[in-house]
C-alpha cells in the first residue's frame, strides 16, 4: 500500500509564502552558491524570490532546502535560515503582534493568524508547572527535509520571543526533532540554552511569567490601526470549523487526552454544538481524533521512534494497544507501514 494514500488520512496541502524563507538567497551567496542552481534542481523557477508574497507548496520548499544542503554542505541549513528571520515574515499578523499590549496577546495573535502565511504548519502555546512551551509541528505528511523546516520555525519562534520580551529574556530549553548534528556549536551559540535533539515535538520552553510582560517597544496606536485590518483578513481567509478543530486536537494530543469536552471548552462552545457543527461538515469528533493520532504516529514512525515511545506519546496504554489501533486505521501494522516508506 502506498503510505501516502492511506485510508482516512487527513488531506493537508500546505503552502508557505516565499517571504518565510526569504533569507535563502543571501545565505547561498555567502556560501558561494548561485541560487539558480538549487532552484533548478528542485524544479522551481529562477525568479521565485522576486515575489515574497508568492505561495510555495511545503513539498517544493522541502525539496529546495534539500538542494541547498547539498549545495552548501550545511547540515544546519534550516537553523541558518531561521536565524535571519523575524516576526516581519508573518506580515500583518507580525506587525499587530509586535505592537500588542502583552507577550501573551502577541503570541495569541500570531498563532491565531499563522494560516495567513503558512498552512502547512501548526503552532501552539502549552502551559505547565510555571513554564510555557511554544510548539511547532508540520501537519502535512511526507514532506522532504521536514526536520530542517522545524529548525527554521523554531529559530524564528526564538527570534520572535526575543523581539517581544527584550534582551533580558532567556529560553529555559529548546527541543528539536532533527537528529543530533555532528557539530552543535551554532545551535548552542544561537539559542544560548540547553538544546535537546530527536524529540517528539519541536518547541521553545521559557518561564510562563514572561507572558504577562509588556511587549518591548510597542506602538499602541499602530496596534489599534492594524488590528481591524488583520481581523478582516482572517475573516476573508477563514478556515473551516473542521480545520480549527484539527488544529486544537494537534495541540492537545501531546498534552493530555482527546475528548469532546476538552475541545469544546477550548472553543467556548458546548459538546452538542461541537458535534452539530462537525456534522454540518460531514465529520465526527472521533473520526478527527483518530485521524490526528494517525497523522502524528506517521511522523513519529518516520523519525524512527520506538513503538513504546509512540504509544506513550499518543496516550495508548501500551504498544499492543497502539499496534491494534494503527492496524485498524491503516490496514497494516506500524512495522509494515514503516517498511512501505
Amino acid at each position: 500500500m502506498d503510505a501516502r494514500a492511506t485510508p482516512g488520512r487527513l488531506t493537508v496541502q500546505g503552502t508557505v509564502k516565499v517571504r518565510n524563507i526569504s533569507a535563502i538567497p543571501a545565505l547561498l551567496a555567502e556560501a558561494g552558491v548561485d541560487v539558480a542552481e538549487p532552484l533548478a534542481n528542485a524544479g522551481l523557477e529562477k525568479g521565485l524570490f522576486a515575489n515574497s508574497e508568492q505561495l510555495l507548496s511545503y513539498r517544493a520548499a522541502g525539496r529546495l532546502i534539500q538542494q541547498c544542503i547539498l549545495a552548501t554542505g550545511y547540515e544546519d541549513f534550516g537553523l541558518r535560515v531561521g536565524m535571519r528571520q523575524s516576526a516581519a515574515i508573518l506580515g500583518l499578523a507580525g506587525y499587530v503582534g509586535t505592537n500588542a499590549p502583552s507577550v501573551r496577546q502577541a503570541l495569541e495573535t500570531m498563532i491565531g493568524s499563522l494560516k495567513l502565511s503558512d498552512t502547512g504548519g501548526s503552532a501552539s502555546l502549552v502551559l505547565e508547572r510555571g513554564y510555557a512551551a511554544l510548539r511547532w509541528i508540520v501537519v502535512e505528511p511526507d514532506i522532504p527535509a521536514v526536520n530542517q523546516i522545524d529548525d527554521i520555525a523554531i529559530a524564528v519562534i526564538f527570534n520572535i520571543l526575543s523581539e517581544l520580551c527584550g534582551s533580558q529574556w532567556r529560553a529555559a530549553e529548546v527541543r528539536l526533532t532533527r537528529e543530533r548534528p555532528k557539530n552543535t556549536a551554532l545551535f548552542v551559540q544561537f539559542f544560548n540554552a540547553p538544546v535537546r535533539f530527536e524529540t517528539d515535538v519541536a518547541c521553545v520552553i521559557f518561564e510562563e511569567a514572561w507572558l504577562d510582560h509588556e511587549v518591548q517597544g510597542r506602538d499602541p496606536q499602530l496596534h489599534d490601526i492594524l488590528s481591524p485590518l488583520l481581523a478582516q483578513a482572517l475573516e476573508e481567509n477563514g478556515a473551516s470549523f473542521k480545520e480549527k478543530v484539527c488544529d486544537i486536537l494537534r495541540t492537545q494530543l501531546l498534552n493530555g487526552p482527546l475528548t469532546p469536552d476538552r475541545t469544546a471548552a477550548t472553543l467556548g462552545i458546548s459538546v452538542r454544538t461541537l458535534s452539530r457543527r462537525l456534522a454540518d461538515e460531514d465529520a465526527t469528533f472521533s473520526e478527527l481524533a483518530q485521524a490526528i493520532r494517525f497523522e502524528i504516529a506517521q511522523r513519529m514512525l518516520r523519525a524512527g521512534k520506538s513503538l513504546s515511545d509512540i504509544a506513550g506519546a499518543l496516550g495508548y496504554s501500551d504498544p499492543t494497544a497502539f499496534i491494534r489501533a494503527f492496524k485498524q486505521f491503516a490496514g497494516m501494522t506500524p512495522a509494515r507501514w514503516r517498511r512501505s516508506l
